[in-house]
């Protein structure tokens, strides 16, 4: 091996030695920053605001947001289409002996309630008007002549039955209905019976907030049942310009949300404030041909289909954009309807 070869190998010996010993000091640091974050580690996770007291309230609150449901059933009596009567011919009449035919139809809604209060025993509960409101009669209207405004009826649904409860730790509670506010979507259910502390419905034990101070971007909690699925979800605030849904969040939700409790998070660490209840989200109705329901075979898509066509609606949530009611709406609503509800035996917090 000449000088110049020689060079070269002692070059390329002292390079790989270089790397040889970087490769060992990064292994070793990076096996001390392991430790040391071992030993950083309480054993605990965090929440969004690293708050032990916002992870209990909301745990306490579950206490108080509860998962109700309504089953409704309805008749539906139906006229003959080239005889359609007009609705001042059916007033006090008996729709059986006029009708061509009748069917019974059941529904269910799943949703879910804040406990407002209880008095004796009897908890009343705040949701969406829309998730437990049933009128007692619906009118279908005909595309027939109109005189007046007395218009021809194709149908009319008369409600038979409805049964209405909450989900409580000791099982179901029967729910009746109060009142509602349609425009606001608010309501209010009274247990029918006393209930006992085994059920643990207790009143909401969170503190009331200004409205008016929740601002864009603000963080905010809201809890409910979608799907019946007990569940908590975090997003952030917007304010809308609506006179009743002034408050949209871009959480995602799904049917059995409405009537959720949202709250706020406050700044100066004492934790979470109510500010309002979730009653909507955005949507639309769709129209769609559909085929009719076959329960013996299952559609081929390789062969063409030859029965019958339906059209049918549907709707599609646009998920993520989620409307609620602000606490001073809520505030209103019960003001407005204070001696009603005292009349029901109703207590009425003082929010």
């Amino acid at each position: 091996m000449n000088a110049f070869e020689n060079k070269s190998y002692l070059k390329d010996f002292g390079l790989s030695l270089f790397f040889i010993m970087l490769l060992v000091f990064s292994s070793c640091r990076t096996v001390q920053e392991v430790e040391i974050r071992e030993r950083m580690d309480d054993g605990y996770y965090q929440n969004h605001v690293q708050s032990d007291l916002v992870r209990q309230q909301i745990k306490e609150s579950f206490n108080t947001v509860r998962r109700i449901q309504s089953n409704v059933s309805y008749r539906t009596y139906q006229f003959y289409v080239d005889d359609m009567p007009f609705e001042s011919q059916l007033q006090d009449v008996n729709f059986a002996d006029v009708a061509a035919e009748s069917s019974v139809d059941n529904h269910s809604t799943a949703g879910t309630a804040i406990v407002l209060s209880q008095q004796r025993g009897r908890v009343a509960l705040l949701s969406a008007a829309h998730t437990v409101s049933f009128p007692d009669t619906i009118w279908h209207y005909g595309d027939g002549i109109t005189v007046a405004g007395d218009q021809q009826v194709e149908a009319v649904s008369v409600r038979e039955n409805i049964n209405q409860f909450v989900f409580t730790d000791d099982g179901i509670e029967m729910l009746e209905f109060i009142l509602s506010d349609p425009r606001r979507d608010l309501a209010v259910m009274r247990s029918q019976a006393s209930i006992g502390s085994d059920a643990n419905l207790m009143p909401l034990n969170v503190t009331i907030g200004d409205f008016e101070r929740l601002d864009w971007s603000d963080m905010i909690y809201a809890m409910g049942y979608p799907r019946g699925v007990k569940m908590v979800t975090q997003g952030t605030a917007s304010r809308s310009e609506h006179p009743i849904r002034r408050l949209v969040m871009d959480i995602s939700i799904n049917r059995g949300f409405s009537g959720g409790a949202v709250f706020a998070v406050r700044s100066d660490g004492s934790g979470l404030e109510w500010v309002g209840m979730i009653t909507s989200a955005m949507g639309e109705q769709e129209t769609y041909l559909a085929p009719e329901v076959q329960h013996d075979d299952e559609y081929n898509p390789d062969l063409p289909y030859e029965g019958t066509v339906y059209v049918r609606t549907a709707s599609r949530i646009h998920y993520g954009i989620t409307n609620a009611v602000d606490v001073e709406q809520i505030r209103d609503f019960l003001s407005e309807n204070i001696d009603d509800l005292r009349a029901r035996g109703v207590s009425v917090p003082d929010i």
